[in-house]
């Protein structure tokens, strides 16, 4: 019997709504509960065509809302607040990605037939937990392992960086420029977006100024204060309807890396991104994004420096030849250039609140839709450790009729890492030989926000197994030994052994610096590694 190919209902939005982002603590705004933020959703609902006795069900995109906040059953609880108690109710969980992959959620529901009407909702709180806290909740994405030994968020950006340094031969004084004009960029358009978190200019002078002043200490070299975004709260609320809307979801892709870090090919691309673009395109029937020119705002993930010009050749709007200058051309990427993109400040400017930046990009591109100012909007949102990728197409229904949208399915998309076998351990290596050799990978340093020394290094090296294959791993250094290893370059000799106990890499000491509990990673008190910092 021949199977005949699924075909997706059309889903349309019918309306849309945003909280401003801040810290909703009552110092920056409003002092809020997280349900009591939630309630602010139900505005979706004012002029709306779609009425809250239609909803059928309810997808909420929020990361780690017990942890954060205290709230547990967390669906039925903001349905219940919102009004539609009765309609299914569901909690999405992707990292911070949660918030797109809760409209995915609700985009299936229509498209299958299952539901007519659905709302859907990004919900963040972080304020309710210490910055320390907060940080710790998040390393949570971050493979076990790697965690102990350090690894955070700002650090995987931190790695990216380098990457992106490495492989165009920046300098560190050349990437500091750079990311100074990359920050003055954010910040010009979340100057004009009186909804973003940190909406106030900040000009090179007062990037450097900061720098000289001590007040932009480097946390995670190349990262500095500025180069990654504010912890922020924020909810944002679409309802999806089968009825006819101005506004369709003309495509809509999402993929999945590996989750460990050091096992990633490289840092200089997202293969997640570039699968769940090329799958959001097949959907939509478009061959070429640069087709859209002029026509498309561009709303990427850009929580640190290096992520947003390697989103911008990922997703096809710009050549690997102008990675480093196409965010800083305003002819590019401006308000009135080919592809406009990040006009409300972005990630670094706006502000990310987690589960929620999914649906803010969603709802502040089909605000500028529904505005005229473009007849598509494409948001692309990253989950866990650069591995849990989604891209949303919203277009202007009449655009997309008048346009070839024949769906077809992507090819010649990049390979992805590959986890170590089980077996393949540091232990099971060094069972083998008792001392091995290998080359150093890439490696970044935490740096005290107020002193300015070193605490803590994160580096990677490639070792080879007695089968003949090549492994990478991931360690923490302590601090003190940072003069030491910053002579080590890309390809450079290295040797793993144990000595009492204790594993070394070119005689420094291996260090884990924290351990992870049921009640998340606790800080071990002989690291000499006082607290993890950085959002």
């Amino acid at each position: 019997m021949r199977h005949r190919e699924f075909t997706p209902r059309r889903v349309y939005v019918a309306a849309s709504y945003m909280a401003p982002v801040g810290r909703y603590d009552g110092r920056h705004r409003e002092k809020l509960s997280f349900l009591d933020l939630a309630e602010k959703a139900t505005a979706v609902f004012d002029g709306s065509p779609v009425k809250p006795r239609a909803i059928e069900a309810v997808v909420v995109g929020s990361q780690s809302p017990v942890a954060f906040s205290g709230v547990d059953n967390t669906a039925a609880k903001i349905a219940g607040v919102v009004g539609v108690s009765g309609a299914k109710s569901v909690l999405i969980d992707t990292a911070s990605s949660s918030g797109a992959s809760a409209f995915e959620n609700a985009y299936l529901q229509i498209a299958s037939g299952r539901c007519d009407h659905v709302l859907a909702i990004g919900i963040q709180k972080m304020s309710d937990a210490p910055t320390a806290e907060a940080t710790r909740i998040v390393a949570g994405v971050i493979d076990r392992d790697e965690a102990e030994f350090g690894l955070s968020m700002p650090a995987c950006g931190a790695l990216v960086a380098r990457a992106l340094m490495e492989r165009h031969g920046l300098s560190a004084d050349e990437w500091t420029a750079f990311s100074a004009l990359l920050t003055q960029r954010s910040h010009r358009y979340a100057a004009r977006n009186p909804d973003a978190h940190l909406n106030m200019e900040i000009p090179l002078e007062e990037y450097y100024r900061q720098i000289i002043n001590g007040k932009n200490y480097r946390y995670w070299w190349p990262l500095r204060y500025h180069d990654f975004c504010p912890m922020s709260d924020g909810v944002a609320a679409v309802i999806l309807t089968a009825d006819p809307q101005e506004v369709l979801v003309s495509g809509l892709g999402s993929a999945t890396d590996i989750p460990t870090i050091a096992d990633r090919p490289s840092f200089h691309s997202f293969p997640a991104t570039v699968a769940a673009a090329a799958e959001a395109y097949g959907m939509a029937g478009i061959k070429e994004i640069r087709s859209f020119a002029g026509k498309i705002h561009v709303n990427m993930h850009d929580p640190f420096n290096g992520f947003g010009p390697i989103n911008m050749v990922d997703l096809g709007f710009v050549p690997r030849g102008r990675i480093l200058d196409a965010l800083l051309d305003d002819a590019c990427t401006g308000e009135n250039g080919m592809f406009p993109t990040n006009l409300t400040g972005g990630l670094k400017g706006r502000g990310h609140p987690l589960g929620a930046t999914g649906m803010i990009q969603v709802v502040e591109n089909h605000k500028m839709i529904c505005e005229g100012r473009f007849r598509a909007g494409l948001s692309h949102s990253i989950g866990g450790p650069i591995n849990n990728n989604i891209v949303i197409l919203l277009e202007q229904s009449g655009h997309y009729a008048s346009r070839p949208h024949e769906p077809y399915k992507p090819w010649g998309l990049p390979s992805l890492g590959h986890l170590k076998p089980k077996e393949v351990t540091v232990d099971a290596l060094l069972a083998e030989s008792g001392i091995v050799e290998g080359t150093f990978v890439t490696a970044t340093t935490r740096f005290d926000y107020k002193t300015g020394d070193p605490e803590g290094i994160i580096t990677i090296v490639s070792c080879r197994a007695a089968s003949g294959k090549s492994y990478r791993f991931l360690f923490g250094i302590a601090g003190e030994n940072y003069q030491q290893l910053i002579k080590l370059l890309p390809g450079d000799r290295i040797s793993l052994e144990r000595s009492d106990g204790q594993i070394l890499l070119n005689r420094m000491p291996v260090k884990k610096f924290y351990q992870r509990t049921i009640d998340g990673l606790v800080d071990l008190a002989e690291s000499g590694w006082k607290k993890l910092t950085g959002w």
